[in-house]
Parts: structure tokens; C-alpha cells; sequence
């Protein structure tokens, strides 16, 4: 298979599983695409000068670690790949910034998830929130689409992702006027109808399954001798919750995931959901938690 820097990553992966590991052994950054969910959602959309910008690595050395293992390279980069030019909606532009770096956050060892969610809370109708990050934000896009955020996001030039949310500002239209229908409010709220706001504990950023006393060893006596266990204390993030997505869909038929890890994962909830996943936690001391992730219904 002949091969250039427009190439999907995903073509790359469909001659040659192997590759993967390659890739992965190129730059640390492109671990994130061992974990076979994040893979099926980003190498579909990006190319090989994509995910050298990703990297931070040169075009050139990429195509050279494929070539090693049978790839045939064009190393001809075309003008159109060295210029992306993106064009911010109108309803994006002319408003304040409020930028929020989380690399820094996270290179910390912290999750940046409570100071999104408080920039978020805080930000008024005319203003945008951009979100800084070294990798695609799937999970905060969900969770901010849901608080009543619209977002268009671009990488820069470093291979950056640059995420933009505003609240989503809707005027009422005819009918709404004529029937004295509601409109949605412009404010950080969710929009889940079967929460009534007023019930909704503002000091929670996502909303959890309540969990009665005794539940955790329940389902640990439930699950005896049927769990996996893993420790992501020392991953850095976004390695966490991608371990444990990727572990999850490893499992056996009725078993569950035993998770050692430093706090309750809060962009880990909502993904956990989407693929009918219930949990369990238990705090053992400040900065370690332990979580049982299982089937719902099962």
C-alpha cells in the first residue's frame, strides 16, 4: 500500500494492525490510539500530517517508521496540508475570550474537569469559553452539549485542539411567541427533562446514581471471583479513563472492572452511561478511591 501524509490513519491500520504499536512507538502522545474506542472515533478523521502535528514529530519521521514495515511512502507533502485555514462562525466572533490552558492541569497530575465546569458555570451569554487541550475533548463536548453549550472547535498550527463553547442562545420563534411556549433558557443548566433543575445538587458537575450505604459490598460480593483490577493512579491523564473504557469492553460476559484509582472520574460518568455501565465507589483516603464498573441490568 502506497502511502503520504494524507493518508487516514485508519487505512494505515486496515493493511497493517501492527502498525499501531509503531505508532504508537513514535511519540508518547500517540499511545491514545492503543485504546481501541478512542481509535475508532479519531483515526477515521485523522491523517498522517494530522497526527504528526499531534505528536509534534515531522511528517518525514512518521512516514519513515511506516516505511519500515512495508509501507511504500510518498514523501511528497502537498501545499493544500501546510495551510488549514478555519473560518469561526459569525456567532463565535467579536465576543470576550475566556481561555482555560488545562495542559498545565494536567501535566500536574490533576483533573481538570472542576475548573472547566466552574469557568463554564460562570460564563455569561456574551462571552466564549476556549478550552486548550493536547488531544480531542470528546467526553467535555458530551458533557457541555448537555449543560446547554454549542461548540466548534480547530487544531492549531502545534497540533493543539482549540475547543470554543458558547451558551446556546436561542430566540423564541413565531410559534413559541404565539403559544407562549418557554424557550430555553440562555444560562449553564441541564437539559435533561427528567431532572427538575430545582432538584439538581449544584455542587455535583455530573449527576450520579445515588448510592445507598452497603451498595459497594454488594456488588463487590455480587462480582467475587468475576473482576478484573487495574491501577490507573499513576497514569497521567487522559491515560485513566482510557484504560478503563478500553478495559471494559475486554471484559468477559458478567464480570466487572475492579478500579484502583485516585478520585471519582467525573468525564468518565457520562461515557460510562452511553454504554449502559453502572458503578460503585468507595473512598479508602484522600487521593485514592476504589470503583467496581458493571453492567447495568445485569
Amino acid at each position: 500500500m502506497k502511502i503520504n501524509a494524507t493518508t487516514k490513519i485508519s487505512k494505515i491500520l486496515k493493511e497493517n494492525p501492527q502498525a499501531i504499536d509503531v505508532i504508537a512507538g513514535i511519540n508518547h502522545n500517540f499511545r491514545k490510539l492503543q485504546n481501541p474506542i478512542l481509535r475508532r472515533s479519531l483515526a477515521t478523521r485523522v491523517s498522517v500530517a494530522d497526527a504528526a502535528k499531534i505528536g509534534k514529530v515531522p511528517v518525514e519521521d512518521f512516514l519513515k517508521a511506516l516505511e519500515k514495515i512495508g509501507f511504500e511512502v510518498d514523501y511528497h507533502i502537498p501545499d493544500t496540508d501546510k495551510k488549514n485555514i478555519y473560518i469561526m462562525p459569525p456567532d463565535f466572533s467579536n465576543r470576550e475570550i475566556v481561555k482555560l490552558d488545562v495542559r498545565p492541569i494536567i501535566a500536574q497530575g490533576k483533573d481538570p474537569f472542576g475548573y472547566i465546569n466552574k469557568a463554564a458555570k460562570n460564563l455569561k451569554p456574551e462571552q466564549i469559553l476556549l478550552i486548550i487541550n493536547d488531544f480531542e475533548p470528546i467526553p467535555l463536548i458530551d458533557y457541555l452539549i448537555s449543560k446547554n453549550f454549542v461548540h466548534w472547535m480547530k487544531q492549531d498550527d502545534e497540533g493543539n485542539y482549540l475547543t470554543y463553547f458558547k451558551l446556546n442562545c436561542k430566540k423564541p420563534g413565531f410559534w413559541q411567541r404565539l403559544f407562549g411556549k418557554k424557550e430555553v433558557p440562555c444560562r449553564f443548566h441541564s437539559l435533561d427533562k427528567e431532572v427538575s433543575s430545582s432538584k439538581q445538587n449544584e455542587k455535583a458537575p455530573v449527576s450520579v446514581p445515588h448510592q445507598k450505604e452497603g451498595d459497594f459490598e454488594k456488588i463487590e460480593k455480587q462480582y467475587d471471583g468475576k473482576m478484573k483490577q487495574i491501577d490507573v493512579r499513576d497514569l497521567e491523564m487522559p491515560m485513566p479513563m482510557q484504560r478503563i473504557l478500553e478495559s471494559i469492553e475486554q471484559l468477559p460476559e458478567g464480570y466487572a472492572l475492579f478500579v484502583h484509582h485516585k478520585r471519582i472520574p467525573q468525564f468518565l460518568l457520562p461515557e460510562l452511561k452511553k454504554r449502559n455501565y453502572s458503578y460503585v465507589a468507595k473512598e479508602i483516603e484522600p487521593d485514592y478511591t476504589y470503583l467496581i464498573v458493571y453492567k447495568s441490568n445485569s
